[in-house]
């Protein structure tokens, strides 16, 4: 692990509060501060994640690989149906279905 040298100016009674824990756990105050910081820096990376990620589940288990089918004829001028057959799934661009709209 490669590491950065950096200069920190603490308060004297949080510097004195954080060499009471190192002294108490054996641990370098240096220790503690990069623990600490490693600690926050991923605490805030994961809060700047949508929480939507992950959330939804849209019971259709092939949906991100089969998009296209599902998308077929989306944003054209003239109406092309709903793309669905009757199980709910999208139908082959000839029609053609076989279990779950998959392709015969």
């Amino acid at each position: 692990m490669s590491r950065i040298k950096t200069t920190v100016y603490l308060r004297a009674t949080d510097y004195g509060r954080l060499k009471s824990i190192a002294d108490a756990e054996n641990r370098s105050a240096a220790e503690l501060i990069r623990e600490a910081v490693g600690e926050y820096t991923t605490r805030k990376v994961r809060a700047l994640l949508p929480r939507s990620i992950g959330m939804g589940d849209s019971g259709m288990p092939h949906l991100a690989e089969r998009y296209e089918d599902y998308l077929h004829g989306f944003g054209e001028d003239t109406p092309v149906g709903d793309g669905l057959e009757a199980d709910g799934e999208p139908g082959a661009p000839d029609g053609r279905t076989g279990q779950h709209g998959d392709r015969a």
